[in-house]
């Protein structure tokens, strides 16, 4: 599915930003010039960046509702396989520089950032439920089919980690590769 790949793509350029806008935040502002316009502007391309992967992810998300409708597992198997598979390195290296932005910003405000520490965790949870979408429309087919796939494979499609593990026994199980 042409979205899934468009959506992970949005992921990794998400990614990307996540880094570049706090480094490029410190670059600008250093040397005494404080908050200036290009620090906004590059703020804005972030948040703007994060609002697109958000609408390309629901944008899979309803092709996949669609790609179901029409009982196409061939798309369906195509763009689950690209989201929970593709985005492997992009929860592994999501997972690391938030720990390391994130941990950096808590200790040098003394704590008070921890109440924004929600905000990643959300917007990633976000992309693991759009991507989760396909894979437990997916395993709805198998089952319409009558193949064995546990409802717990389809719950586990909307929980972090749970997720990929799920698509990989799945597809083990079922050699499609």
């Amino acid at each position: 599915m042409k979205t899934a790949k468009l959506f992970l793509a949005g992921m990794y350029l998400h990614l990307v930003l996540s880094v570049a806008a706090p480094i490029g935040i410190l670059y600008l502002g250093w040397g005494g010039a404080g908050w200036n316009r290009s620090n906004g502007s590059l703020l804005l391309v972030y948040l703007l960046a994060v609002g697109l992967v958000q609408l390309l992810g629901w944008t899979s998300a309803g092709a996949s509702i669609l790609a179901y409708r029409r009982n196409d597992m061939a798309r369906l198997l195509s763009g689950w396989r690209a989201l929970k598979l593709g985005a492997i390195p992009f929860y592994i290296l999501n997972f690391l520089w938030s720990v390391l932005v994130w941990g950096a910003l808590v200790t040098a405000s003394r704590g008070t950032f921890i109440l924004l520490v929600p905000i990643p965790i959300c917007l990633t949870w976000l992309m693991v439920v759009q991507s989760g979408v396909t894979g437990w429309l997916y395993i709805r087919c198998l089952r319409e089919s009558g193949e064995d796939a546990a409802i717990l494979h389809s719950v586990c499609q909307f929980i972090p980690v749970l997720d990929v593990l799920s698509t990989l026994l799945l597809l083990r199980r079922r050699r499609i590769s």
